[in-house]
Parts: structure tokens; sequence; C-alpha cells
């Protein structure tokens, strides 16, 4: 069953000129207007159907640090700042927690990998915590597993990807 979408009332009409023009009402398209317009920029905001309704509306809704490329961290770690000020500053409610990332394993390999990173997350200070197998068992109780360990990032967090664009 599809998450429901709140209905965004939109003109139909296209105006007549506009300083910048943003391709596609996802979160990264309307976010990309909202900031180009605080700016003050006259946007045009295009979409080819319902704003958020593509797969703005079916992702997970991450808004992650955790074991990211290093080229992507910095981008990764000023959108969670956005998300948190978005909400300071409009009101609106994205439904954007930081409530944690926790990520859960069997693989050796993959939990190696997990520390590696957790490693180098901690020299550009992201907290990423490596957890045990009783630690990862008990934060990943609902599972009804036993797990080897996992990692948790606890100033990740998650929007509400049918509110959020």
């Amino acid at each position: 069953m599809p998450a429901p979408l709140t209905l965004v009332e939109t003109d139909a009409g296209l105006p007549r000129s506009a300083d910048a023009v943003v391709i596609g009402a996802g979160i990264v398209g309307v976010f990309t207007a909202y900031y180009l317009a605080r700016r003050g920029l006259k946007v045009a905001l295009i979409e080819k159907g319902r704003i958020g309704a593509e797969q703005s509306s079916r992702n997970w809704g991450w808004c992650r640090q955790q074991n990211r490329d290093a080229r992507e961290l910095p981008m990764a770690t000023k959108s969670l700042d956005l998300w948190e000020r978005f909400a300071a500053e409009t009101g609106e409610d994205t439904g954007f927690r930081r409530c944690g990332l926790l990520y859960l394993s069997d693989n050796e390999e993959e939990l190696a990998g997990w520390a590696r990173w957790r490693d180098f997350a901690g020299t550009v200070g992201v907290t990423t915590h490596m957890l045990d197998s009783a630690e990862a068992t008990e934060r990943g109780k609902a599972t009804g597993r036993t797990w080897k360990g996992g990692v948790f990032s606890p100033t990740d967090g998650t929007a509400d990807p049918a509110n959020a664009a």
C-alpha cells in the first residue's frame, strides 16, 4: 500500500519569467527551490505529476552520515543541519528526527568495514559506535534474532517522505 500523500495545490500555468527553473518536485527539487527563493530568486518548480509523488514518496527517509563515502560526507553532514533548520525557520513538520541509524550484521567482513569507517568518522567529527553481539542483539531485538555485531550513529536520523516534499 503506497504512503498517503498530501495534495499540494499548484498553478497549472507557467510563469512568464524566472531566475531559476527547478525540474522535479521531490525532496531535492523542493528544497532546492526553497533555498533559491530564500536568496531572493524567482523560482519556477516544475513537476510532471504530483509534488513528492515519485521516488521521494517511496524512500525510507534516511538522513545519514553513516557509511558515506568521504567525498559525500560534508554534504551529508550539512544536510542534517539543514533538515533541523528548515523546521525551525518555517514551522513545517517534515518528520525529521535525529533518532540515530542502526546497521546490524552477521558478516565479519561487513563489520570490519564498518569498524574502518568508524575510525575514519572519528577524524571528521562524526560519532559512530561499533556494537558487539550483545549490544547489536539488544538494539535489534525487534528482529527476533541474535546478531554478530552492528554499528550505530546517534546523530543520523529520518524524515517522513510523505510529508517532507
